[in-house]
């Protein structure tokens, strides 16, 4: 196998690179190596109206554009001369989660503009900034959405902004390469806070005399690919984090400390360089530190920025430093593998006491004369408990299907998920994937019928369902259509299909 040496402006063989000191860890088993054809494209989704925001418990009215949203694409394709081997389009949004029926009606829609390209190897994923337009015209009081642009409006306008820069990026392919690495920075905090007596909170009080500690690990790995042109020119980069957009928050529409991401990097590298911000597994994660709260806010006024500048500057100064490293190996005939299958997990059961909490909070809500404006997203979300347990009892729903997306490229492997994903599972598959590199994403596809968190069994003994939504929310069955039993299966299946794309063909 040969690579490119940016020192000497050599194609090298692997014994030069050894004797030049860039010795190249051997891959777990042989591939069949090929031309990588790499596109890239960028589309703005920021709407010109006033828009509804989705990501609380009621509905914000976005009148302001503080950052604008983009979606950006990036679509590779390997070759044996003219013979295409595999493919894959992976789409990176300015959204908060990709909502039931948004991927499948994407691709509905680009049928027939990519001649040659099969839509199932194309995947949406979300930063998770929570001031993006809502994407599902019920999902709050539709009242609630005023003057603004309608959830049913945005959405076909949303795709066809995406399906202009995904065509652009399939049909601009051209040869080019790879490079892959590693770097820290601190983005990322765990935001689940324990208390004396074994309860947690998202976001909890740790200043109260019975704040015990925080729950879970925390990562501050930002994994960096780095694509190239055939004159070695970067022309997109992929980056994963594991935390979520929130370091802002508001009515503002905002793309959050991604949007400083990408400005830096445009800034030191070019304005063409299209910019992928991906979320790791996250689902326990946040920008906001639990604790130095005042000490961090000090240091990043002092510079002068506001906290998602400064998250912006960590990633994007990582970014550079890694950058600089690995454009020593740029690769172009790395092997392309990409696999898409559906994945059954077990669903978590509803329990006659949660069932019974859920159907209280239903009764009382249905009892009020007037509604709150959370009022009828407390409603939907303890009503899908009631639902859940109910068709329990007729043998429905006892399994949960999942999207999951596997890639080789080169050394480097690639997996999704739609949840928002405890970090712990993460950390497994990491640990235990075959690649030199793994490059996990989630918030990709759809998240179905509040399935959106996945967490831990340390985080569902943090505290049960109660009629307070905001007590362990992301631990108890309201927010979980899958739990830890899901979730080690979910790790399970996807470290196995990880393998399989080591295996010798």
């Amino acid at each position: 196998m040969k690579y490119f040496c940016q020192r000497s402006g050599r194609v090298l063989c692997c014994t030069v690179l050894a004797v030049c000191g860039l010795w190249l860890a051997p891959s777990a088993a042989t591939a069949p190596a090929a031309e990588l054809w790499v596109g890239a494209a960028t589309a703005d989704i920021t709407p010109d109206r006033p828009v509804p925001l989705t990501g609380g418990t009621a509905v914000r009215i976005g009148r302001e554009i503080k950052s604008r949203l983009t979606a950006t694409v990036l679509a590779l394709e390997s070759r044996d001369g003219q013979q295409s081997l595999d493919q894959a389009i992976l789409v990176a949004c300015d959204l908060c989660v990709i909502r039931p029926g948004i991927q499948d009606g994407f691709r509905k829609h680009l049928a027939g503009r990519l001649p040659g390209f099969d839509v199932n190897k194309l995947f949406l994923a979300a930063t998770h900034t929570h001031e993006a337009p809502v994407l599902l015209q019920d999902r709050y009081d539709r009242e609630d959405y005023q003057d603004a642009m309608q959830p049913n409006e945005y959405v076909p306008w949303l795709y066809e902004q995406l399906a202009q820069a995904v065509v652009k990026a399939w049909e601009t392919r051209a040869a080019g390469g790879v490079a892959w690495g590693l770097g820290h920075a601190v983005a990322g905090h765990s935001r689940r806070i324990k208390y004396s007596d074994g309860t947690v909170r998202m976001h909890g009080n740790t200043s109260t005399a019975d704040f015990r500690g925080i729950e879970g690990y925390e990562d501050h790995a930002v994994h960096i690919l780095c694509f190239y042109d055939s004159q070695k020119r970067l022309k997109a980069a992929a980056l994963t984090l594991a935390t979520t957009a929130q370091s802002e928050g508001g009515s503002q529409v905002s793309a959050d400390f991604w949007h400083h991401v990408r400005q830096a990097i445009h800034e030191r590298h070019g304005d063409d360089v299209c910019v992928l911000g991906f979320c790791a597994p996250a689902g326990d994660q946040t920008p906001r530190p639990q604790v130095r709260k005042k000490s961090e806010q000090r240091m990043y006024e002092l510079r002068g920025l506001s906290f998602a500048q400064e998250i912006g500057r960590r990633v994007a100064a990582t970014f550079d430093d890694v950058a600089a490293v690995i454009a020593q190996d740029i690769r172009t005939d790395v092997p392309l593998v990409h696999r898409v299958q559906t994945v059954e997990l077990p669903a978590r059961i509803v329990t006659d006491a949660e069932y019974a909490v859920a159907k209280k909070v239903c009764e009382d809500i249905d009892a009020k004369p007037t509604r709150s404006k959370s009022d009828y997203w407390t409603r939907n979300l303890y009503g899908s408990v009631a639902d859940r347990y109910e068709a329990q009892q007729k043998g429905e729903g006892k399994s949960y299907e999942m999207e999951l997306h596997t890639l080789r490229l080169g050394d480097v492997a690639i997996a999704t998920n739609p949840f928002e994903l405890f970090l712990d599972y993460g950390v497994q598959i990491e640990a235990r994937s075959p690649a030199l590199q793994t490059f996990l994403i989630q918030l990709t596809g759809a998240v179905r019928d509040h399935a959106y968190y996945l967490p831990t069994p340390r985080a569902m003994a943090g505290g049960a369902l109660d009629e307070k939504p905001f007590t362990n929310y992301s631990g108890t069955v309201m927010n979980n259509m899958v739990g830890p039993e899901g979730g080690q299966v979910l790790v399970d299946r996807t470290v196995e299909a990880i393998q399989q794309l080591w295996k010798t063909n």
